[in-house]
């Protein structure tokens, strides 16, 4: 899809529908391509996905028969993402102060709620349903694309340049703090962990993808990521309510 305007000026909920406009393509794109039975098993096809208007983000993908899978996955949580922004951008004002404050945990809301999204389909991937019979090696690739889109996710979240999920308003964090006004006139600070897929526990320490072939721990694994995830959006919720 070409993208007339310069992609620095293009804002908000037009950037958000631009970009979730190009995934439908791809997505589409694949799905013609799957269809074709005329293709052999072997035909690949080359795609170019853009995944960040802002960040000029690409995903080069060679596509064939075994990975679309993962790849169209991949694609499905990236359109989650932009349609919930895109939704975020029409319904919710920044004129004011606290407008911008809240708007910026509603925004930290919709990047966590892809999170959780996709850990909760990695522990889905590791359950064996009656009677469905899939490749493990299908399902690792899958599990490889959403890792890597996590730490996608972790690198492009921001608010006004401010990268949200690289720890630099952790509590930890000695780089940036961020503070908000209350109402009644009183600053307080709130943090934001790393989201990394590494912090997360979805990496080993070699920076590998865990793998599915030992179920039980796998579970494990995504299940400590998915309570972290749930914890963190919890103290978001809180920032809105109090």
């Amino acid at each position: 899809m070409k993208i007339n305007a310069h992609p620095h000026l293009i804002f908000g909920a037009k950037r958000e529908s631009l970009l979730g406009k190009h995934i439908l393509k791809a997505r589409s794109t694949i799905s013609h391509f799957l269809k074709d039975k005329n293709s052999d098993t072997t035909k690949k096809i080359e795609m170019n996905v853009l995944t960040s208007i802002r960040f000029g983000g690409i995903l080069h993908n060679v596509i064939d028969k075994e990975n679309y899978q993962s790849i169209d996955s991949r694609l499905k949580f990236i359109s989650l993402t932009s349609t919930a922004l895109e939704r975020l951008h029409l319904t919710q004002p920044r004129g004011s102060t606290f407008q911008k404050q809240k708007f910026l945990i509603h925004q930290t809301i919709v990047y966590l709620d892809t999170l959780l999204a996709i850990s909760e389909h990695l522990f889905a991937l590791s359950v064996i349903e009656d009677g469905k019979k899939e490749k493990q090696s299908d399902k690792q690739k899958v599990v490889e694309e959403l890792v890597d889109e996590v730490d996608r996710i972790a690198s492009t979240a921001e608010f006004n340049e401010m990268s949200l999920f690289t720890g630099d308003f952790a509590k930890s964090s000695r780089t940036a703090s961020m503070w908000f006004l209350s109402e009644n006139g009183e600053m307080f600070q709130i943090f934001i962990p790393t989201m990394t897929s590494k912090s997360l526990g979805l990496k080993d320490f070699k920076n590998d993808a865990i793998t599915i072939s030992n179920p039980s721990d796998f579970q494990n694994k995504v299940k400590f990521a998915i309570d972290r995830i749930k914890e963190e959006r919890k103290q978001m919720v809180n920032v809105l309510e109090s």
